[in-house]
C-alpha cells in the first residue's frame, strides 16, 4: 500500500500544470536559454562596456580628460547592462543565479565591485608591506649606528 508521503509531488497542482503546457523541465530550459527582445541590447551593452572601460585603461595617464570620459562611458554603460540583466534575468539573488546558470557569467555590478575590491586590496597591501619595509630599515639603521657607536 503507497504511503501519501510516495504519492504526493513536491510541485503544487498549477506549477505542474504550467510545466506541463511548456514540454517540461527541458521546456523550461529551453525557453530561458531562447533569446528574448533585449538579448541584443544586452550583447551591445556589454561590448560598448568593454571598449569603455578598455580604453580607459589604456589611455596613457597625461591624457587627463579622455580618460575621465572613458571612465563616465563605462559607468553609463555598466548601468544600461544592469538594467538589461535585471530585464531579462530578474532582479536580486534569483536574476544573478539565473544569469550565472545560463551565461556562466556574473552579473557586471558583481564584476565591478570585485575589480573594486580587488584595487584595494592591492593598495592596502602595497601601503603595509611599505611600511614594513621602512620600520626594517629604521631598525638596522638605528642597530648599526649602535654597533658603530660602540667600536
Amino acid at each position: 500500500m503507497p504511503t501519501v508521503r510516495a504519492s504526493s509531488t513536491p510541485w503544487p497542482t498549477a506549477a505542474q500544470a504550467w510545466l506541463a503546457a511548456r514540454g517540461g523541465l527541458a521546456g523550461l530550459a529551453e525557453a530561458l536559454r531562447a533569446p528574448r527582445p533585449g538579448a541584443d541590447e544586452l550583447a551591445e551593452a556589454r561590448e560598448l562596456l568593454e571598449y569603455w572601460e578598455r580604453r580607459a585603461r589604456r589611455l596613457p595617464r597625461w591624457a587627463v580628460m579622455r580618460r575621465r570620459e572613458a571612465r563616465d562611458m563605462a559607468r553609463r554603460w555598466r548601468e544600461r547592462v544592469q538594467h538589461a540583466e535585471r530585464l531579462r534575468y530578474g532582479p536580486g539573488l534569483l536574476g544573478a543565479a539565473s544569469l550565472y546558470a545560463i551565461e556562466r557569467r556574473a552579473p557586471a555590478s558583481l564584476v565591478h565591485r570585485g575589480r573594486q575590491a580587488g584595487r584595494i586590496v592591492l593598495y592596502t597591501t602595497a601601503a603595509a608591506v611599505l611600511t614594513l619595509l621602512l620600520v626594517f630599515v629604521a631598525a638596522v639603521a638605528i642597530i648599526a649606528e649602535v654597533l658603530l657607536g660602540a667600536l
